[in-house]
């Protein structure tokens, strides 16, 4: 059995408020974002099964433009239409996957910096504890406030909080299954870890030291930039 992988690419990206019509598709330093993870996943020559997640078909024709130059062969490459959450997105993508597939990793394209040395990381600790995320854990001060205006309530006890990132990697059949039964009961879910506690199951995080962060306003675009050039 090989690996297959769930390439997020259909998010609307309603706070990017004009700054660029697809932020998947908006260059970064002469390459388009969705790119860098997807060359990240075929460096790292652990998937049989890429599926990218497309939002429609006038956005399939440009990431299959971009897929066309970076990969030699296409047969790993399934196409899949997202749906109208991220959920439903994953879902679909892990309905086209084939049923043989061991581990999945599923991974959101707004964070472009992932690189192959993580993917194989968060494998051997897939392997070892059966699911895995990146993550790291959370240094800033944090505050809690009523809901309706930013004044104070409270500080939060950082200990133990941590940020979870993406990819998050999971058996086959325990993410099929939990995503079945979110449904099921009609549990929404922004976040694939959520999925699998509905089984009961627990999460190995994996400490990310890297800047890995999910692009989601304008500003981002222009701080991730810098962190690339940096990164060179």
């Amino acid at each position: 059995m090989g690996n297959g992988a769930i390439l997020l690419a259909a998010g609307a990206g309603t706070r990017m408020q004009g700054a660029t019509i697809d932020k998947i598709l908006h260059p970064i330093l002469g390459k388009p974002l969705f790119q860098y993870s997807l060359e990240a996943f075929l460096d790292s020559g652990m998937f049989s099964e890429i599926v990218i997640v497309y939002r429609e078909d006038q956005q399939k024709e440009a990431l299959e433009q971009i897929t066309h130059g970076v990969i030699c062969d296409s047969s790993q490459i399934i196409w899949c239409l997202g749906g109208k959450e991220r959920m439903d997105s994953v879902r679909n993508g892990l309905d086209a996957l084939s049923v043989s597939a061991d581990l999945i990793f599923i991974h959101d394209c707004a964070r472009p910096m992932i690189k192959a040395s993580q993917l194989r990381d968060l494998s051997e600790n897939a392997q070892t504890h059966g699911a895995a995320c990146l993550a790291h854990s959370v240094s800033d001060t944090l505050k809690r406030t009523d809901g309706n205006s930013p004044s104070v309530l409270s500080s939060v006890n950082r200990d133990n909080l941590w940020a979870m990132e993406t990819p998050q990697v999971f058996k086959f059949s325990d993410i099929r299954d939990a995503y079945e039964k979110a449904s099921e009961e009609g549990i929404h879910l922004t976040d694939d870890t959520s999925a699998i506690a509905l089984l009961g199951k627990r999460v190995q995080l994996v400490n990310n030291s890297r800047p890995n962060p999910k692009i989601t306003t304008p500003e981002d675009l222009d701080r991730l930039a810098i962190l690339l050039q940096l990164d060179l």
